[in-house]
């Protein structure tokens, strides 16, 4: 009778336990990149040996690829919405919704573009995974639609990739280089409310300051 909830309470504790693994794996890999990083160090971190990491993921391979997979799963949960919640909102207003999202995803996790600077300027074979498996269709996916924008007055009349490296380095670079703004400005760039601020001023860049020359 008891043998049931037994099993369900040690798998549910696997499964918290994996996650831990990856959340670890996936900070220290955005702060050190994928050679310097050691299994060792991520097993420290969250507590555990380092077998029972070889055992989950096989090697620091695999552990990777696992992270960086939870990585996009997280991220394409984070900035999804419930069905039919903005069905009565312009395209507009859903881009600007979208954009905040997308703000507050980098300021939770900064690792995020850590591992992508890491990668992308290093290049390796994982590199060209992560990019194929799944940058590059979150890329093409996002290029339409901005061009769908572009052709209706929306996004502003430029170069798509251009728009969209913009856009990304604008949401990022705050929360990756938060030690340097704090240190200059006292900013906590985690703050919700600054969070926020930032995101609106993101909105107010592309698509609502206008100067009108004299």
């Amino acid at each position: 009778m008891n043998a049931v909830p037994v099993i369900t309470k040690r798998k549910t504790q696997s499964l918290k336990t994996r996650g831990q693994i990856l959340e670890a794996a996936l900070r220290i890999f955005g702060e050190k990149g994928f050679d310097a990083t050691s299994v060792r160090e991520i097993a420290g971190s969250v507590g555990v040996n380092h077998a029972l990491i070889r055992h989950h993921f096989q090697n620091k391979e695999e552990l990777w690829k696992e992270a960086v997979t939870f990585l996009f799963d997280r991220m394409q949960i984070e900035l999804s919405v419930e069905p039919g919640s903005e069905d009565q909102l312009s395209e507009f207003e859903k881009l600007k919704n979208r954009i905040r999202r997308y703000v507050r995803y980098c300021a939770r996790h900064p690792e995020h573009a850590r591992i992508m600077v890491q990668q992308s300027i290093h290049g390796s074979e994982l590199f060209r995974w992560m990019v194929k498996s799944f940058v590059a269709p979150q890329h093409r996916a996002g290029n339409k639609t901005m061009s769908a924008h572009i052709a209706d007055g929306i996004w502003p009349d430029a170069d798509t990739i251009s728009l969209t490296y913009i856009l990304v380095a604008a949401a990022q670079m705050p929360f990756v280089l938060s030690q340097e703004i704090e240190e200059i400005y006292g900013t906590d760039t985690h703050d919700c409310q600054w969070v926020e601020r930032h995101a609106e001023a993101i909105i107010n860049l592309f698509f609502e300051h206008r100067v009108d020359v004299k």
